[in-house]
């Protein structure tokens, strides 16, 4: 059940986005992939999920490559459908298009809170909160999130944390982060994916990636990144 990505390239306007990409995503694990704002994360969650079509390579899951759009499931940043829909209508029909409930999450997130609310006039906040929620309501095996602990308080980030580690240990499945927050969340992170220039510049365990990169000036995973790419995360060193 791994997701195998063989030499995956994108181009837009004749410039690569991806440029060969390949690595394997085994099930049980979590992947944070970081990199500077147009490295390409967005761009390679896009092409996992079959939001975009990429120009060579090959995708695969379970050894088949059509079955990887069906398998998996992108967590954008915000979430803009049904705009004139009560935030509580819009679970509902999602609840029952896919005939499942997910009422321990729900109360992470604090929907209860404000799901009497037009999505229209949802916060940024409340939006992510939606746009998570959704997201593992799909059930899908394989799972991108974009930033899902931007907008969220300290308290509802640490409860997202703990349900994201039961949901590799009890279900299984391979879940993908992209975030520039990673302080506090490193016990999540089972293996570190650096993208630089449309290519992965770096990768491997928390272990593999601590013994290599010892004396960070800055700490954990964030002194990893800064010894690979010269940048801290979220902007340019200097």
């Amino acid at each position: 059940m791994e997701l195998i990505l063989n030499d995956i390239v994108k181009k837009y306007d004749g410039k690569a986005i991806l440029n060969s990409i390949s690595a394997t995503f085994k099930p049980g694990c979590c992947y944070l992939l970081l990199g500077e704002n147009g490295a390409g994360k967005s761009t390679l969650a896009k092409c996992i999920v079959g939001d975009e079509d990429y120009d060579s390579g090959t995708i695969q899951f379970n050894n088949l490559t059509q079955s990887v759009a069906d398998n998996a499931a992108l967590q954008y940043q915000s979430f803009d459908s049904y705009q004139h829909l009560k935030i509580r209508e819009v679970v509902r029909l999602f609840e029952k298009l896919t005939n499942n409930d997910l009422e321990e999450l729900y109360e992470i997130l604090g929907l209860q809170t404000f799901d009497h609310i037009l999505l229209k006039n949802a916060s940024g906040g409340q939006r992510k909160a939606v746009s998570i929620f959704l997201t593992f309501l799909l059930n899908k095996q394989i799972v991108i999130l974009d930033e899902p602990f931007a907008d969220l308080d300290l308290m509802k980030k640490k409860q997202l944390m703990h349900f994201l580690q039961n949901e590799l240990h009890k279900q299984g499945k391979i879940i993908m982060i992209i975030s520039h927050e990673v302080a506090g969340f490193e016990p999540l992170f089972d293996y570190v994916y650096i993208l630089k220039d449309g290519k992965f510049v770096e990768n491997g365990t928390r272990q593999e990636l601590d013994n290599k990169y010892k004396n960070t000036v800055l700490a954990g995973i964030e002194g990893i990144y800064f010894e690979v790419t010269g940048t801290v995360l979220g902007g340019r060193a200097g």
